[in-house]
C-alpha cells in the first residue's frame, strides 16, 4: 500500500538509500569527501555558486541511524502525500528542504551537513497547519514536534535548517489551502 499510495515519498526514500550506499562505499576516513562529492550541504561550495546542493542534501545521509531515522519519519509523514496529491507533497517536502538550507546559509556557520531533516520538519509543520485547520487532535503532533525540537538541541544539529524546513513547510501548505 505504502508503494502505491506515496509513490512520492518512495522515490525519495530510495533516493536517499541509494546516496547512503555511495557515500559508505569506501573507507570511513572518505566519508565527507565522498558526501561533498554526491551533493552535501558545503557552504563554501554554495558560495561559489553551487545553489543545487541547498536541495541535493536532503539526499545525503552518513551515519545509518540518522537515514534511519529520517526514513522512519518519511515513511510515518508519507500519508501526506494522500492528502496533498503527489506534486504539491514533493514541492511540500523539497521546498521545505530548499528553506531550511537557505535558513541555514543565512543564520549558521556550518561548513558541512547531510539530511533529510530540513523537509521532514516541513511535513511536520504542514500537518501542524492541517491539524489546527480541520480541528483535529493536537496529541500526537505534538509529541512528534517536541521529541524533535528536543533533538534540536544536541551538539552538530543543524536547527537553523530544521526551523527555515518548518516554516517554509507552513508557508506553503497555506498556499496549497488557499488555492485548494
Amino acid at each position: 500500500m505504502f508503494m502505491e499510495k506515496t509513490p512520492a515519498a518512495l522515490a525519495v526514500l530510495a533516493a536517499c538509500a541509494v546516496v547512503f550506499i555511495l557515500i559508505n562505499s569506501g573507507p570511513e576516513s572518505g566519508r565527507i569527501s565522498r558526501a561533498v562529492k554526491y551533493g552535501c550541504y558545503d557552504r563554501a561550495l554554495i558560495y561559489e555558486g553551487q545553489w543545487w546542493r541547498m536541495l541535493t542534501v536532503g539526499f545525503t545521509h552518513i551515519q545509518p541511524w540518522h537515514l534511519a531515522m529520517n526514513l522512519y519519519a518519511l515513511y510515518n509523514m508519507s500519508s501526506l502525500e494522500r492528502y496533498f496529491g503527489h506534486g504539491w507533497f514533493a514541492l511540500l517536502l523539497l521546498g521545505s528542504v530548499a528553506g531550511g538550507s537557505i535558513a541555514e546559509y543565512l543564520f549558521s556557520g556550518i561548513r558541512w551537513s547531510v539530511g533529510l531533516s530540513g523537509g521532514l520538519y516541513g511535513l511536520m509543520a504542514a500537518y501542524l497547519v492541517l491539524v489546527l485547520y480541520y480541528h483535529w487532535s493536537l496529541r500526537s503532533i505534538l509529541i512528534t514536534i517536541g521529541i524533535n525540537l528536543a533533538i534540536n538541541f544536541m551538539p552538530g544539529i543543524a536547527w537553523q535548517a530544521h526551523m527555515g524546513g518548518a516554516v517554509t513547510g507552513m508557508i506553503l501548505t497555506g498556499l496549497f489551502l488557499r488555492l485548494h
